[in-house]
Protein backbone atom coordinates (compact mmCIF):
# COMPACT_ATOMS: atom_id res chain seq x y z
CA UNK A 1 0.00 0.00 0.00
CA UNK A 2 0.99 3.24 -1.16
CA UNK A 3 -0.49 6.59 -0.46
CA UNK A 4 -1.29 8.29 -3.23
CA UNK A 5 -1.31 12.20 -3.99
CA UNK A 6 -2.18 13.90 -7.22
CA UNK A 7 1.05 14.89 -9.35
CA UNK A 8 1.97 18.27 -9.93
CA UNK A 9 4.69 19.86 -11.54
CA UNK A 10 7.24 21.32 -9.52
CA UNK A 11 10.09 23.44 -10.54
CA UNK A 12 13.59 22.47 -10.57
CA UNK A 13 14.61 23.73 -6.99
CA UNK A 14 11.80 22.46 -5.64
CA UNK A 15 12.93 19.24 -6.41
CA UNK A 16 15.91 19.35 -5.61
CA UNK A 17 15.31 20.44 -2.38
CA UNK A 18 12.75 17.76 -1.94
CA UNK A 19 15.22 15.23 -2.94
CA UNK A 20 15.77 12.64 0.27
CA UNK A 21 19.82 12.97 -0.41
CA UNK A 22 19.26 17.13 0.28
CA UNK A 23 17.10 15.80 3.21
CA UNK A 24 19.87 13.51 4.66
CA UNK A 25 22.35 16.55 4.39
CA UNK A 26 20.69 19.07 5.80
CA UNK A 27 19.80 16.66 8.78
CA UNK A 28 23.15 15.40 9.46
CA UNK A 29 24.73 19.01 9.22
CA UNK A 30 22.40 20.30 11.60
CA UNK A 31 23.18 17.50 13.88
CA UNK A 32 26.70 18.00 13.78
CA UNK A 33 26.24 22.07 14.79
CA UNK A 34 24.09 20.64 17.26
CA UNK A 35 26.63 18.39 18.49
CA UNK A 36 29.44 21.57 18.41
CA UNK A 37 26.93 23.69 20.24
CA UNK A 38 26.91 21.08 23.04
CA UNK A 39 30.51 20.36 23.29
CA UNK A 40 31.75 24.13 23.50
CA UNK A 41 28.89 24.87 26.56
CA UNK A 42 29.52 21.69 27.85
CA UNK A 43 25.61 21.32 27.87
CA UNK A 44 25.06 17.19 27.09
CA UNK A 45 23.98 15.96 30.68
CA UNK A 46 21.24 13.25 29.27
CA UNK A 47 24.24 11.88 27.28
CA UNK A 48 26.19 11.88 30.26
CA UNK A 49 23.33 9.84 32.66
CA UNK A 50 22.93 7.62 29.82
CA UNK A 51 26.62 6.82 29.50
CA UNK A 52 27.20 6.75 33.53
CA UNK A 53 24.34 4.16 33.98
CA UNK A 54 26.33 1.53 31.85
CA UNK A 55 28.85 2.15 34.14
CA UNK A 56 26.44 2.06 37.37
CA UNK A 57 24.88 -1.01 36.32
CA UNK A 58 28.23 -3.37 35.83
CA UNK A 59 29.39 -2.13 38.75
CA UNK A 60 26.55 -3.18 40.78
CA UNK A 61 25.76 0.67 41.90
CA UNK A 62 22.04 1.78 42.16
CA UNK A 63 20.81 3.37 39.02
CA UNK A 64 17.63 4.88 39.84
CA UNK A 65 19.29 7.61 42.98
CA UNK A 66 21.13 10.91 42.35
CA UNK A 67 24.37 11.20 41.24
CA UNK A 68 25.29 14.63 41.74
CA UNK A 69 28.70 14.94 41.41
CA UNK A 70 28.37 12.90 38.01
CA UNK A 71 25.28 14.99 36.64
CA UNK A 72 21.67 16.37 37.28
CA UNK A 73 18.18 14.81 37.40
CA UNK A 74 17.58 10.62 37.64
CA UNK A 75 17.91 7.84 35.21
CA UNK A 76 14.29 6.98 34.52
CA UNK A 77 14.92 4.55 31.69
CA UNK A 78 14.19 0.25 31.97
CA UNK A 79 17.37 -1.37 33.53
CA UNK A 80 18.23 -2.80 30.35
CA UNK A 81 18.45 0.39 28.49
CA UNK A 82 22.34 0.80 30.11
CA UNK A 83 23.17 -2.29 27.71
CA UNK A 84 21.66 -1.01 24.89
CA UNK A 85 23.71 1.65 24.93
CA UNK A 86 27.01 0.00 25.65
CA UNK A 87 28.25 0.52 22.07
CA UNK A 88 27.84 4.81 23.22
CA UNK A 89 29.07 4.31 26.67
CA UNK A 90 32.33 2.64 25.77
CA UNK A 91 33.51 5.02 23.20
CA UNK A 92 35.29 8.69 24.93
CA UNK A 93 32.66 10.48 25.73
CA UNK A 94 32.84 13.43 22.86
CA UNK A 95 32.93 10.49 20.57
CA UNK A 96 30.70 8.92 21.85
CA UNK A 97 28.10 11.90 21.70
CA UNK A 98 28.72 12.72 18.24
CA UNK A 99 27.79 8.34 17.35
CA UNK A 100 24.93 8.36 19.56
CA UNK A 101 23.51 12.03 17.85
CA UNK A 102 24.01 11.10 14.20
CA UNK A 103 22.63 7.19 15.23
CA UNK A 104 19.49 8.91 16.42
CA UNK A 105 19.60 11.33 13.10
CA UNK A 106 20.19 8.48 10.74
CA UNK A 107 17.30 5.89 12.48
CA UNK A 108 14.76 9.08 12.82
CA UNK A 109 15.69 9.32 8.98
CA UNK A 110 15.66 6.01 8.13
CA UNK A 111 12.28 5.07 9.27
CA UNK A 112 10.48 8.39 7.72
CA UNK A 113 11.85 6.87 4.29
CA UNK A 114 10.67 3.48 5.31
CA UNK A 115 6.73 4.80 5.64
CA UNK A 116 4.47 3.61 2.98
CA UNK A 117 3.64 6.55 1.19
CA UNK A 118 4.74 8.43 -1.63
CA UNK A 119 8.54 9.99 -2.20
CA UNK A 120 7.02 13.03 -2.11
CA UNK A 121 5.12 13.01 1.13
CA UNK A 122 7.89 11.51 2.94
CA UNK A 123 10.10 14.84 2.01
CA UNK A 124 6.95 16.94 3.13
CA UNK A 125 7.26 14.76 6.60
CA UNK A 126 10.80 15.08 6.60
CA UNK A 127 10.54 19.21 6.33
CA UNK A 128 8.27 19.44 8.44
CA UNK A 129 9.77 17.69 11.61
CA UNK A 130 13.38 19.04 11.14
CA UNK A 131 13.28 21.61 13.53
CA UNK A 132 11.39 19.57 16.22
CA UNK A 133 13.61 16.52 15.31
CA UNK A 134 16.52 19.40 16.40
CA UNK A 135 15.20 20.26 19.47
CA UNK A 136 15.03 16.79 20.41
CA UNK A 137 18.59 16.03 18.98
CA UNK A 138 19.87 19.50 21.00
CA UNK A 139 18.54 17.80 24.63
CA UNK A 140 20.53 14.84 23.50
CA UNK A 141 17.14 12.29 24.48
CA UNK A 142 15.90 8.94 23.28
CA UNK A 143 12.80 10.16 21.64
CA UNK A 144 14.26 10.21 18.18
CA UNK A 145 15.10 6.44 18.39
CA UNK A 146 11.34 5.83 20.34
CA UNK A 147 9.47 7.34 17.51
CA UNK A 148 11.49 5.44 15.54
CA UNK A 149 11.08 2.11 16.67
CA UNK A 150 7.48 2.38 16.94
CA UNK A 151 7.04 3.21 13.41
CA UNK A 152 9.34 0.39 12.20
CA UNK A 153 7.36 -1.88 14.59
CA UNK A 154 3.86 -1.01 12.82
CA UNK A 155 6.07 -0.81 9.09
CA UNK A 156 7.46 -4.58 9.67
CA UNK A 157 3.81 -5.51 10.64
CA UNK A 158 2.45 -4.25 8.19
CA UNK A 159 5.16 -6.67 5.86
CA UNK A 160 4.41 -9.37 7.83
CA UNK A 161 7.78 -9.87 9.80
CA UNK A 162 6.67 -10.54 12.74
CA UNK A 163 10.09 -10.96 14.74
CA UNK A 164 11.42 -7.68 13.59
CA UNK A 165 7.78 -5.92 14.55
CA UNK A 166 8.26 -8.06 17.98
CA UNK A 167 12.36 -6.52 18.35
CA UNK A 168 11.27 -3.08 17.40
CA UNK A 169 8.11 -2.94 19.93
CA UNK A 170 10.58 -4.59 22.53
CA UNK A 171 13.57 -2.00 22.11
CA UNK A 172 10.95 0.76 22.25
CA UNK A 173 9.89 -0.54 25.63
CA UNK A 174 13.48 -1.10 26.73
CA UNK A 175 14.11 2.67 26.60
CA UNK A 176 10.76 4.06 27.50
CA UNK A 177 7.99 1.76 28.45
CA UNK A 178 5.22 3.52 26.76
CA UNK A 179 7.12 2.91 23.60
CA UNK A 180 5.51 -0.38 22.77
CA UNK A 181 2.36 0.69 22.59
CA UNK A 182 1.92 0.89 18.59
CA UNK A 183 2.43 -2.61 19.07
CA UNK A 184 -1.75 -2.43 19.24
CA UNK A 185 -1.53 -2.30 15.63
CA UNK A 186 -0.91 -6.36 15.86
CA UNK A 187 -4.56 -6.78 16.22
CA UNK A 188 -5.26 -5.22 12.79
CA UNK A 189 -2.91 -7.68 11.12
CA UNK A 190 -2.25 -11.28 9.73
CA UNK A 191 0.82 -13.60 11.88
CA UNK A 192 -1.30 -12.40 15.32
CA UNK A 193 0.35 -15.47 16.97
CA UNK A 194 3.65 -15.23 15.51
CA UNK A 195 4.24 -11.59 16.44
CA UNK A 196 2.89 -12.77 20.48
CA UNK A 197 5.69 -15.12 20.38
CA UNK A 198 8.50 -13.22 19.10
CA UNK A 199 7.29 -10.42 21.52
CA UNK A 200 7.74 -12.65 24.56
CA UNK A 201 10.73 -14.15 23.15
CA UNK A 202 12.13 -10.96 23.14
CA UNK A 203 10.62 -9.29 26.08
CA UNK A 204 12.40 -12.06 28.15
CA UNK A 205 15.88 -12.30 26.61
CA UNK A 206 15.78 -8.11 26.80
CA UNK A 207 14.70 -7.86 30.30
CA UNK A 208 17.77 -10.34 31.24
CA UNK A 209 19.90 -8.83 29.61
CA UNK A 210 21.46 -7.18 32.83
CA UNK A 211 22.07 -10.81 34.57
CA UNK A 212 25.50 -10.27 31.90
CA UNK A 213 26.70 -8.31 34.31
CA UNK A 214 24.63 -8.69 37.58
CA UNK A 215 23.24 -11.25 39.87
CA UNK A 216 19.13 -11.95 39.76
CA UNK A 217 18.79 -10.33 43.48
CA UNK A 218 20.35 -6.64 42.29
CA UNK A 219 18.44 -7.29 38.63
CA UNK A 220 15.25 -7.43 40.97
CA UNK A 221 16.11 -4.43 43.10
CA UNK A 222 17.01 -2.18 39.71
CA UNK A 223 13.10 -3.21 38.85
CA UNK A 224 11.49 -2.52 42.01
CA UNK A 225 13.39 1.11 42.17
CA UNK A 226 12.60 1.44 38.71
CA UNK A 227 8.72 1.02 39.57
CA UNK A 228 8.85 3.11 42.54
CA UNK A 229 10.81 5.95 40.45
CA UNK A 230 7.92 5.94 37.97
CA UNK A 231 5.07 5.94 40.09
CA UNK A 232 6.21 8.48 41.85
CA UNK A 233 5.54 12.99 41.67
CA UNK A 234 9.26 13.06 41.36
CA UNK A 235 9.32 13.11 37.74
CA UNK A 236 5.95 14.59 36.30
CA UNK A 237 6.92 17.68 34.05
CA UNK A 238 3.48 18.62 33.29
CA UNK A 239 4.45 19.39 29.42
CA UNK A 240 1.09 17.44 28.66
CA UNK A 241 -2.03 18.19 27.76
CA UNK A 242 -2.80 18.00 31.11
CA UNK A 243 -0.23 19.92 32.65
CA UNK A 244 -1.47 23.01 29.49
CA UNK A 245 -5.33 22.83 31.03
CA UNK A 246 -4.20 23.12 35.06
CA UNK A 247 -2.12 26.45 33.47
CA UNK A 248 -5.00 27.79 31.32
CA UNK A 249 -7.90 26.43 33.69
CA UNK A 250 -5.99 28.13 36.74
CA UNK A 251 -6.41 24.57 38.67
CA UNK A 252 -5.59 24.58 42.44
CA UNK A 253 -4.37 21.84 43.78
CA UNK A 254 -7.02 20.39 45.25
CA UNK A 255 -8.28 20.20 42.08
CA UNK A 256 -5.81 18.80 39.72
CA UNK A 257 -6.29 15.47 41.23
CA UNK A 258 -9.96 15.18 40.40
CA UNK A 259 -9.86 16.80 36.96
CA UNK A 260 -6.80 14.34 35.91
CA UNK A 261 -8.51 11.82 36.54
CA UNK A 262 -11.52 12.76 34.72
CA UNK A 263 -9.60 13.31 32.06
CA UNK A 264 -7.58 10.28 31.85
CA UNK A 265 -10.66 8.43 31.99
CA UNK A 266 -11.62 10.18 28.88
CA UNK A 267 -8.51 9.70 27.27
CA UNK A 268 -8.81 5.81 27.80
CA UNK A 269 -12.83 5.70 26.51
CA UNK A 270 -11.08 7.74 23.14
CA UNK A 271 -8.42 5.15 22.88
CA UNK A 272 -10.93 2.22 23.47
CA UNK A 273 -13.65 3.14 21.17
CA UNK A 274 -10.60 3.89 18.49
CA UNK A 275 -10.14 -0.09 18.88
CA UNK A 276 -13.32 -0.71 18.80
CA UNK A 277 -14.22 1.04 15.15
CA UNK A 278 -10.88 -0.83 14.10
CA UNK A 279 -13.01 -3.71 14.61
CA UNK A 280 -16.30 -3.30 13.20
CA UNK A 281 -15.04 -1.04 10.25
CA UNK A 282 -11.47 -2.88 9.49
CA UNK A 283 -10.10 -1.07 6.71
CA UNK A 284 -6.34 -0.88 5.11
CA UNK A 285 -5.54 2.57 6.58
CA UNK A 286 -6.77 1.62 9.85
CA UNK A 287 -3.70 0.40 11.44
CA UNK A 288 -1.95 3.77 10.37
CA UNK A 289 -4.10 5.87 11.55
CA UNK A 290 -3.96 4.01 14.56
CA UNK A 291 -0.52 4.21 14.98
CA UNK A 292 -0.35 7.75 14.34
CA UNK A 293 -3.25 8.41 17.43
CA UNK A 294 -0.90 6.36 19.71
CA UNK A 295 2.01 8.41 18.88
CA UNK A 296 0.42 11.47 19.94
CA UNK A 297 -1.99 10.12 22.50
CA UNK A 298 0.89 8.85 24.56
CA UNK A 299 2.88 12.28 24.69
CA UNK A 300 0.05 14.52 25.57
CA UNK A 301 -1.56 12.45 28.21
CA UNK A 302 1.46 11.13 29.74
CA UNK A 303 2.55 13.64 32.91
CA UNK A 304 5.96 13.05 32.46
CA UNK A 305 5.75 14.48 29.05
CA UNK A 306 8.99 17.38 28.23
CA UNK A 307 9.81 19.99 25.43
CA UNK A 308 11.85 17.23 23.77
CA UNK A 309 8.85 14.37 23.65
CA UNK A 310 7.18 16.00 21.54
CA UNK A 311 8.72 14.51 18.59
CA UNK A 312 6.94 11.64 19.01
CA UNK A 313 3.78 13.42 18.75
CA UNK A 314 4.47 15.46 15.84
CA UNK A 315 5.78 12.38 13.56
CA UNK A 316 1.95 11.31 14.75
CA UNK A 317 0.89 14.77 13.63
CA UNK A 318 2.73 14.64 10.10
CA UNK A 319 2.31 11.27 9.01
CA UNK A 320 -1.69 11.38 10.82
CA UNK A 321 -2.06 14.76 8.22
CA UNK A 322 -1.12 12.77 5.48
CA UNK A 323 -3.06 9.57 5.88
CA UNK A 324 -6.23 11.12 6.73
CA UNK A 325 -8.79 11.85 3.54
CA UNK A 326 -8.28 15.91 4.39
CA UNK A 327 -8.93 18.20 2.14
CA UNK A 328 -5.68 19.75 1.28
CA UNK A 329 -7.40 23.19 2.94
CA UNK A 330 -7.87 21.69 5.98
CA UNK A 331 -4.21 19.84 6.03
CA UNK A 332 -2.37 22.98 5.81
CA UNK A 333 -4.46 24.30 8.58
CA UNK A 334 -3.44 21.19 10.55
CA UNK A 335 0.42 21.17 9.56
CA UNK A 336 1.25 24.50 9.77
CA UNK A 337 -0.39 25.33 13.26
CA UNK A 338 1.42 22.59 14.30
CA UNK A 339 4.27 23.68 13.26
CA UNK A 340 4.46 27.28 14.66
CA UNK A 341 2.61 26.53 17.78
CA UNK A 342 4.77 23.29 18.38
CA UNK A 343 7.87 23.61 16.59
CA UNK A 344 8.59 27.18 16.45
CA UNK A 345 7.02 29.31 19.46
CA UNK A 346 8.92 27.71 21.87
CA UNK A 347 12.10 28.70 20.80
CA UNK A 348 14.12 31.96 20.33
CA UNK A 349 12.88 32.15 16.54
CA UNK A 350 9.42 33.51 17.93
CA UNK A 351 10.00 37.28 19.93
CA UNK A 352 10.16 37.00 23.36
CA UNK A 353 6.61 37.91 24.53
CA UNK A 354 4.94 35.30 22.61
CA UNK A 355 7.58 32.71 23.57
CA UNK A 356 7.43 33.18 27.32
CA UNK A 357 3.75 32.57 27.16
CA UNK A 358 4.25 29.56 24.86
CA UNK A 359 6.59 27.42 27.44
CA UNK A 360 4.70 28.62 30.59
CA UNK A 361 1.29 27.40 29.39
CA UNK A 362 2.37 24.59 27.90
CA UNK A 363 0.50 25.22 24.18
CA UNK A 364 2.94 22.27 22.40
CA UNK A 365 -0.17 20.20 23.41
CA UNK A 366 -2.73 21.98 21.83
CA UNK A 367 -2.36 21.67 17.98
CA UNK A 368 -1.26 17.71 18.61
CA UNK A 369 -4.66 17.87 20.33
CA UNK A 370 -6.76 19.23 17.52
CA UNK A 371 -5.21 16.68 15.18
CA UNK A 372 -5.84 13.83 17.75
CA UNK A 373 -9.28 14.43 17.69
CA UNK A 374 -9.63 14.99 13.78
CA UNK A 375 -7.91 11.26 13.87
CA UNK A 376 -11.04 10.49 15.97
CA UNK A 377 -13.11 11.43 13.50
CA UNK A 378 -11.26 9.91 10.38
CA UNK A 379 -11.26 6.70 12.50
CA UNK A 380 -14.59 6.88 13.34
CA UNK A 381 -16.15 7.17 9.95
CA UNK A 382 -13.24 6.34 7.44
CA UNK A 383 -14.39 6.09 3.72
CA UNK A 384 -10.87 5.10 2.34
CA UNK A 385 -10.97 4.21 -1.38
CA UNK A 386 -10.25 7.64 -2.70
CA UNK A 387 -6.78 7.62 -0.02
CA UNK A 388 -4.77 4.46 -0.57
CA UNK A 389 -4.02 2.48 -3.51
CA UNK A 390 -2.97 -1.02 -3.77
Amino acid sequence: MVFITPSVKRPALFSRIMHPLTIGIIYMLITIILYVQAILTERYNNFVIFRASFYHLIHGMPLYQLYPAEYYDYFLYHPSFPILFAPFAILPKEIGLLCWLLASTALFLYTLRKLPLEVSVKSSISWFLLIELSNAIQSEQTNPAVAAFMLLTVIHLQRGQSFRAALFASLGFFIKGYGAIVALAFLFFPRKGAFIGWSLFCGIIGSALPLLFISPAQLLQHYTDWGQLLTSSTIKEDGSLLGMLHVMLGLGPALIAGFDKMMLCLAVIGLLYALICGYLKPTPVYPWLLTTYLLIWVVIFNQSTEAPTYIIAMTGVGIGCYMMPLQQRWRNILLWSAFIIVSLSPTDLIPRCINQYAIAWHVKALPCAVVLLFLQAAIGGLKISTVFKK
